[in-house]
């Protein structure tokens, strides 16, 4: 612990940097409650999302199962093979009150039938109707992943500005308050002194002054 010198100099210092931990202390509480909001609205729209993506892959599960009964797997793996195709996804680095946190960004996944590398006269509608609810379910991954990251990195910085926040509130200020306390009761002893030895002193003057 830094030991505190008893000098006014000192006990000036003291209080400033008291007064910037205790400035550092509201903005990270304040911080943190922004990011408390922004993370319960995050985990609305990861929950409803998490919701709609059951709904949507037991859809798409009962599309192809409709196609398959249809068309036959055979047919199902040559439209397949038609359709597959490359889908270049990029990460853009985004900022939320200073947390960052990767943004998936990708080109449009649900195509018009006739963008699906098959003929739509060769296969029936069923084919078109799996085909496009697997298109939705794989943009609706896309787009959860990038707000679960973020919930996950927002939950993240919430941790570490509360250590931050318990680090200055309960070690670092009281600590500076006691150094504060014991500087300005080693001043208060000092000028208690120093009021003691004037008053001698002028009580020994006035006693020469008498002695003559």
């Amino acid at each position: 612990m830094e030991y505190p010198s008893p000098t006014r100099m000192h006990l000036l210092f003291l209080k400033g940097r008291e007064e910037e931990a205790r400035r550092g202390l509201d903005l990270l509480r304040s911080k943190r409650e922004a990011l408390v909001r922004e993370f319960f609205m995050v985990m609305e729209s990861v929950v409803a999302a998490r919701g709609l993506l059951i709904r949507e892959a037991a859809e798409a599960r009962r599309a192809l199962a409709t196609a398959l009964a249809l068309e036959g797997k055979a047919s199902i793996a040559a439209a397949s093979f038609a359709a597959k195709r490359d889908l270049p996804v990029e990460l853009i680095e985004r900022n939320v009150w200073g947390v960052k946190f990767p943004e998936i960004a990708y080109p449009i996944v649900v195509r018009p039938v006739e963008g699906r590398g098959y003929a739509p006269a060769s296969h029936s509608p069923s084919v078109d109707a799996a085909a496009l609810r697997y298109e939705e379910l794989l943009d609706l991954i896309l787009r959860m992943l990038s707000r679960e990251t973020r919930l996950k990195r927002i939950g993240a910085e919430i941790k570490r500005t509360t250590r931050r926040i318990n680090a200055l509130g309960e070690l670092r200020l009281p600590q500076l308050r006691r150094m504060i306390r014991r500087v300005r009761s080693a001043l208060e002893e000092r000028e208690r002194e120093d009021l003691f030895r004037m008053k001698r002193f002028k009580e020994r003057a006035e006693k020469r002054v008498r002695e003559g």
